[in-house]
């Protein structure tokens, strides 16, 4: 067997006159590209990208829309315990409820104010089914005729113990109501009591509801026969 060859080791010199060739080159193509452009592929070839418009703005639900397109204003009320006291002394209860206000171009400007799911529902609430019954207001005794027959209707208007102290829903720029009380029913749905009491005897305050809830108004379930 013969005895391998040496490597055959370029003089230092050849490798000065290559390293330099190889520089020259790589500063020649350097100098090509302009100053400060983006040679990257996603930003020569892609351009920027527009969002579709949507239906509804941002931070609106189908329901709020749902209000305003029937004519109502949604509002955001802070239910509050005390409101029959000095406005200092209130108490502000867990977060604000979204309610939509129905105000009538008649003389009284009377208004109405519903919860969203009652409002928008396909299927009747508690309260829905309340204000649809039309059910005569008992005998009150001097008390509050609209508390009185929502309570006789399962619902209620109280917030704690002490009914004196008061509570409701509040919007303190409202220019008619600042505190609202509802009238509360055990799946969590309300319609606020006076439109609930001047209903009963066929008086509409600020819009028929009937005219406006999303279900079948016409086959309703015995829940207030």
């Amino acid at each position: 067997m013969s005895a391998l060859a040496p490597s055959r080791i370029p003089p230092y010199g050849v490798l000065r006159i290559v390293v330099a060739a190889g520089l020259a080159l790589v500063l020649s193509a350097c100098a090509s590209t302009p100053t400060g452009s983006d040679t990257s592929p996603a930003a020569s070839t892609v351009a920027p990208s527009v969002s579709a418009p949507t239906s509804a703005s941002a931070g609106t639900s189908p329901a709020e829309q749902y209000c305003v397109a029937e004519g109502g204003e949604v509002q955001s009320r802070q239910p509050t315990f005390g409101t029959n006291g000095p406005e200092s002394s209130w108490v502000s209860l867990g977060d604000v409820v979204p309610v939509c206000r129905f105000q009538a171009a008649d003389a009284d400007s009377s208004r109405i104010y519903v919860d969203m799911v009652t409002l928008y529902s396909e299927q009747p609430t508690l309260a829905a089914l309340a204000y649809l019954a039309k059910k005569p207001l008992p005998a009150a005794g001097g008390a509050n005729p609209a508390a009185v027959g929502c309570t006789a209707l399962g619902g209620t208007t109280s917030y704690g113990t002490s009914s004196a102290a008061g509570g409701g829903l509040v919007a303190k720029d409202d220019p008619d109501d600042v505190v609202v009380t509802a009238c509360t029913f055990a799946d969590g749905s309300f319609i606020d009591e006076w439109g609930i009491a001047y209903y009963s005897d066929g008086t509409v305050r600020g819009e028929d509801l009937a005219d406006v809830f999303r279900f079948d108004t016409k086959n309703l379930p015995p829940v207030f026969s």
